[in-house]
């Protein structure tokens, strides 16, 4: 005959490993977001590292490294609230996509913002590109031009010189 005891066992061999498992996960997410965060606030003075690295890769001259920041940080000023907009527009058109019965109109309407937005950022980037790279002299650019082609340098992003773009959607 089985005890409560035994039983009592029984259920803190099966509940505790499953316990551990919650309360890892819940630590792990809690670190995550912790993540994210001095991920977000290393963003933030992007302008200033790339300028430092570039600085130190292409050898700009301090008129140049200074030319180099002002660029950088011009181009996230127009590009920060496009990307926003872009942001908002897929989740509203994701959204509308998803309802049982989406308006057409409306999902066409929203498409066709997102795409308007897609073209203002890839102008964007293309016109820092071309003034980034009337900044540097003749090895500067090729050294440049080099790093684009790594994926290590430039004002690529998704719709610069050289990005993914907008992808078909099947």
């Amino acid at each position: 005959m089985k005890t409560s005891s035994d039983r009592s066992i029984r259920i803190a061999r099966t509940l505790l490993p499953s316990l551990l498992v919650v309360a890892a996960t819940a630590f792990a997410a809690v670190e995550e977001g912790e993540d994210r965060q001095s991920r977000r606030s290393a963003r933030g003075d992007f302008a200033e590292r790339d300028t430092e690295r570039m600085a130190r890769v292409l050898q700009l001259t301090e008129d140049q490294k200074e030319q180099w920041r002002r660029l950088r940080e011009e181009h996230e000023a127009k590009v920060g609230p496009l990307m926003r907009q872009m942001r908002d527009i897929t989740e509203r058109l994701e959204s509308e996509a998803n309802l049982e019965n989406p308006d057409p109109t409306v999902v066409g309407q929203l498409e066709l913002d997102r795409r308007a937005v897609g073209r203002q950022l890839r102008t964007a980037r293309v016109e820092a590109h071309e003034d980034a790279t009337r900044l540097l002299d003749r090895d500067q650019r090729i050294r440049w031009e080099a790093l684009q082609e790594n994926g290590r340098g430039g004002f690529r992003g998704l719709f610069g010189p050289g990005g993914r773009g907008p992808r078909a959607r099947n």
